[in-house]
């Protein structure tokens, strides 16, 4: 019983040392066999036992193992075991929907500090990016729609493709095109299109309620509900051309713009500021040269923290 004992246990020892060998030195050779598992996970139903001889086989046919060793019986079927569960595994998670729908995608995404980012799609359309936003689009647009997926805010300029017409996912709408430029913003819960040429159809995500724009108009979805403006705020889109345009506007709407357009904020003394009229133009400035302006302009005094500015009387 005792000479058993010693037995087993140095069995258990060159099983454990051959096992960790054949994971080790030889998991180099194995690893030109993972394509072939790969090939054979890629069926809709796996034959295990399949899977199973033909590693075996070539295997053996390569001389990596031997016939009737004790690789057959106990520690080969263990790391095979583990090689083909990790190779069908990598298989699955390679083929799986999730993974490939992300190896077939595009993602863009927009910084707190990145503006205006130009993406190209694929038919050629250019898309700019506002801070905070991001756009999913595929690598290749086949059938006949062209789709893409956007949060936050973007402007589209749509190649025009009469066949093929182009589709803006935006949460609870979907903003649908052929050939135009349009601007969509999905903030607050509604999505709001702004259209700068040709004809868009703005439509909720159950379709009970759409609306049309052309040029000039502009148009939103909130709450399943849908209604058309014209746009008469010339900054509307000075995210994108950064040209602030003010006539005679109180200090109140110059502030909110340059809080969209140049992502800071500004607070006040008191109300009387917020009421002063102003008018400018500003083109690519600065946010500080923008502010010391206005400063001058009214007689103001400002002290800044990072993105903060803090206005009050001399």
């Amino acid at each position: 019983m005792k000479t058993r004992k010693i037995n087993n246990e140095n069995m258990e020892d060159k099983e454990r040392i051959m096992s960790d060998d054949f994971l080790s030195g030889q998991n180099q050779s194995v690893q030109k066999y993972w394509k072939e598992m790969d090939e054979i996970g890629r069926s809709k139903k796996v034959d295990v036992d399949r899977a199973w001889n033909k590693l075996y086989n070539r295997l053996e046919e390569d001389e990596l193992i031997k016939k009737n060793s004790i690789f057959h019986n106990t520690v080969f079927r263990i790391a095979a075991s583990v090689i083909l569960i990790i190779g069908l595994t990598f298989t699955g998670l390679y083929l799986g929907t999730d993974g490939f729908i992300k190896r077939s995608k595009n993602i863009v995404t927009a910084g707190i500090e990145q503006n205006n980012i130009r993406v190209t799609l694929p038919d050629g359309s250019i898309v700019f990016l506002n801070r905070n936003s991001s756009i999913e689009y595929p690598k290749k647009f086949d059938g006949r729609s062209r789709t893409v997926h956007l949060s936050g805010e973007a402007y589209f300029d749509i190649e025009n493709d009469a066949n093929r017409p182009f589709t803006v996912n935006a949460g609870t709408a979907n903003i649908t095109a052929l050939g135009t430029s349009f601007n969509v913003n999905t903030a607050n819960d509604r999505v709001e299109v702004f259209v700068t040429s040709g004809t868009v159809m703005l439509k909720s995500n159950e379709g009970n309620q759409s609306v049309t724009l052309e040029k000039g108009d502009l148009g939103s979805i909130l709450n399943e509900s849908a209604s058309k403006t014209v746009n008469n705020d010339p900054n509307y889109l000075s995210w994108k051309t950064d040209i602030l345009r003010f006539e005679g506007d109180s200090l109140d709407k110059v502030f909110s713009d340059l809080k969209r357009v140049h992502n800071i904020n500004i607070e006040i003394e008191n109300d009387e500021i917020n009421k002063l009229r102003f008018t400018s133009v500003f083109n690519n400035q600065s946010s500080d040269t923008i502010i010391r302006i206005i400063c001058t302009t009214f007689n103001l005094e400002y002290n800044k923290e990072g993105n903060l500015y803090f206005l009050y009387m001399k």
